[in-house]
């Protein structure tokens, strides 16, 4: 709801994009619109230069608070033409020009524009955060999803399979990483297999998509499909909503005459459309919201290891006991300190040889907060991920690990404790490099 409300016309009103030339444009219409105004009300003093409120000292203000100082200092300077304008006009004849008024605008226009210009990154700021907590979300929620229904199809087919759908998703991850070096839709054709054994697929295509437009080659086959049906109301209304569409949807209960049975898009956490499965034949038991459900979820776990798979590849080849998870969003903060300045921190605890302090590296382990993830070096090295986590954060945590060890361990701090901590904050370099480097420096 507030996403929507975020995004609506008035949103856009109020709080358009910095766009310089319709700053420009906004603040001359916004100038001569007050002259007019001012000249309509009373011929002797247009700009009420002499009333009991500088009324046109309202148009710089409002483009500051829109569009920042700039902005604002330009609208600033159209009033002062405007003065001079008039007075060659035959207005103001005798009225010394109002050098203190002028410069008290200006001085109250950049005021507000620096209001403007902090607030706008600010919210930008904070828009990031939430969209990547979102992300988080939905990820939890789709790793939920699969758990429950990979829970049910184990006790299902655990007496002929003698695999589960957890084994077949890692060999599927792998082999994605393993063939994802400049390729859309990587390992497409284990995948559809993959589909085949756990949906029950009979007769299905893969299609890459760019610049939501379906491509007419398709990248894996199962079974005799005919050529894509690029009319296909059921694919354009899947494309359109970024979800699975099937033909028991009401919508299609009667008017609908294409091909496909389920026309579902491959989109990673994000948002972005890098594929798109359509389903000529299956089984008619096999149209259940379950089995569409699972197929989904599988589309969606096999986007997020392919739109991570090169950076994250990287990771896994220097380091292979990293976790998967911590890789992939090792990779998403860092997009996401270039674009928005996010901070996040890497800590890394070295114990000693002693049994408390691999007591207290567990206690450590144990008391992460929802968004950390952690990654066990070794038996007396974790590594911990703090997404969101500035220095005053840091220095916060760093504040309740000495006092939790003051009152629990008697301990005043981690080095007391025989615990060696070493953290960096994400930059610029990649993350292979600063992960490198924060090993290096804490001696592992």
């Amino acid at each position: 709801m507030l996403e929507k409300i975020g995004k609506g016309k008035l949103f856009a009103l109020f709080a358009p994009e910095a766009r310089a030339s319709w700053a420009i444009i906004e603040s001359i219409a916004l100038t001569l619109l007050a002259v007019a105004f001012g000249l309509f009300l009373t011929d002797s003093d247009p700009l009420a230069v002499t009333g009991q409120f500088r009324w046109f000292l309202m148009v710089p203000i409002l483009v500051a608070l829109r569009y920042g100082s700039l902005a604002g200092g330009f609208a600033m300077l159209c009033l002062l033409a405007s003065w001079f304008a008039l007075r060659a006009m035959g207005f103001y004849e005798g009225v010394a020009f109002p050098e203190a008024l002028m410069l008290g605008g200006l001085i109250l226009t950049l005021v507000c524009g620096e209001f403007a210009d902090m607030w706008r990154v600010r919210l930008m700021r904070a828009d990031s955060a939430a969209s990547y907590a979102l992300e988080r979300l939905q990820n939890l929620t789709q790793r939920y999803v699969l758990l429950r229904l990979s829970h049910d199809r184990l006790e299902e087919n655990l007496l002929v399979k003698p695999y589960t759908v957890r084994d077949a998703l890692a060999r599927l991850r792998d082999l994605t990483l393993d063939e994802s070096d400049n390729r859309t839709l990587p390992a497409a054709d284990d995948l559809i297999n993959l589909l085949a054994e756990y949906c029950q697929l009979q007769r299905a295509a893969i299609y890459p998509v760019a610049n939501d437009q379906v491509q007419d080659k398709a990248v894996a086959l199962l079974g005799e499909t005919k050529p894509l049906e690029q009319d296909n109301a059921l694919m354009a209304h899947a494309l359109e909503n970024n979800m699975l569409a099937h033909i028991q949807q009401h919508e299609y209960d009667e008017h609908y005459h294409g091909l496909y049975l389920v026309a579902a898009p491959i989109a990673n956490s994000t948002g972005e459309v890098i594929g798109m499965l359509v389903v000529e034949r299956l089984p008619f038991l096999s149209m259940n919201e379950e089995n569409l459900q699972l197929l989904s979820v599988l589309l969606n776990f096999y986007a997020d290891v392919a739109y991570n798979g090169e950076a994250v590849d990287a990771l896994l080849d220097t380091w292979p006991q990293m976790p998967f998870r911590m890789a992939s969003e090792l990779v998403a903060l860092a997009r996401l300190h270039g674009d928005a300045h996010v901070e996040t921190a890497l800590t890394v605890f070295v114990a000693d040889e002693s049994e408390q302090a691999g007591q207290i590296l567990d206690a450590l382990a144990r008391g992460m907060r929802s968004l950390d993830l952690a990654w066990w070096i070794n038996d007396r090295t974790l590594m911990i991920m703090m997404p969101m986590t500035g220095e005053s954060s840091l220095e916060g945590f760093v504040l309740r690990t000495e006092k939790w060890l003051q009152e629990d361990y008697a301990f005043m701090s981690l080095r007391q404790a025989g615990v060696q901590f070493f953290y960096r904050f994400l930059g610029e370099h990649p993350p292979q490099d600063q992960v490198k480097t924060l090993l290096e420096v804490s001696g592992v």
